[in-house]
Parts: structure tokens; sequence; C-alpha cells
């Protein structure tokens, strides 16, 4: 295969791809410009049935109450694994438990508050949850982490994760 007829595969390819994201594609422009676009369309994908991760954290140095981790954005979505991770030292202060679970009418439940008691959330403890919940965007559903007890006296940040899939292209979690 001659160097042309390789760089016309590719140009016939890339404009291919580019169609098939969404993406304008410029036959006069660069090809590892738009090839840099394609990526980047790709790793931001909220399609339907694409993986999608998004993390945030939280510090349990607060008042016994119910915070807001992450909301269903755009579309419905279907929640397949969350992580909580302690920082490397153990709780203590007031906090007695911490939940992690939707706002629903009936809630799912991701974590319980046995699981996420004060002798579990240990120095660079995880506590993790797999299955499927859905979150639906008609009721603004929602992922919250209840504090039990009150706050931990000083500064406590921990990671939270979710992988999650969107039902119909475009659902993400803000």
């Amino acid at each position: 295969m001659t160097g042309i007829t390789a760089q016309s595969k590719l140009g016939r390819f890339v404009r291919s791809l580019a169609t098939m994201l969404g993406t304008r594609w410029d036959a006069a422009g660069d090809l590892g410009t738009d090839i840099a676009a394609i990526l980047a369309a790709i790793g931001g994908s909220t399609g339907q049935g694409v993986l999608q991760v998004r993390n945030t954290t939280i510090d349990l140095n607060q008042a016994a109450a119910t915070y807001t981790l992450f909301t269903v954005n755009a579309q419905d979505v279907v929640v397949e694994a969350l992580v909580f991770r302690c920082p490397a030292a153990a709780a203590g202060g007031a906090l007695t438990s911490i939940s992690i679970q939707t706002d629903d009418a009936t809630p799912q439940i991701f974590i319980t508050a046995a699981q996420g008691a004060v002798a579990n959330l240990t120095s660079e403890a995880q506590l993790a949850w797999t299955g499927a919940i859905m979150l639906d965007l008609g009721s603004a559903a929602r992922i919250q982490l209840t504090i039990a007890g009150g706050a931990t006296g000083v500064a406590y940040v921990c990671d939270v994760i979710a992988l999650y899939r969107a039902i119909v292209a475009g659902g993400n979690l803000t």
C-alpha cells in the first residue's frame, strides 16, 4: 500500500468516524486536529449505554443531616457501582454512621447505616456497592449521604465515585 493510498483510507475513516460522533470534519483541515477532536468526543461521551464515571468529595465534619452527592441530569441513568473511600485517618467526634441512598419516596440503598458505622470508617477504608439502580430525571433523582450523630470534629474529606450508564444519550450525573 502506498503512502498516498493509506492517507486516503485514513482520511475516509476519520470522516466517517467524525460523522458517527456528530463532530465536524474539515476536509481541508489538519488531520491531527480532526483526530484530536474525535478522541475528545469519545472521551466525553454520554451516549446510551456508555460507562461513565463521576466523582466527588464530602467532608464528614458537618452537622447530622442529608447532603446531595450527585444529581441526575439531562436523561435517566442506571448506577452500576458506587465507592466511598475514607481519608488516611479514622473517623471520630460525634459521628456515629453514614448512609448513602437515593432521595426517592422509597429510597434505594447503596450503603446502609450499619455498613457505614463509624467503626467501619477507618483509615483509608472503602465501602462499595454494585448492582443496578435507575435514577429518574423526571423526579430529579439524587444520590445523597446522610450523616448520623454529628460532625467528626476535624476535617474528614472522603471520596465518592459513581459508575453509571445513560439510558438515553445525554444522561449524566452532576
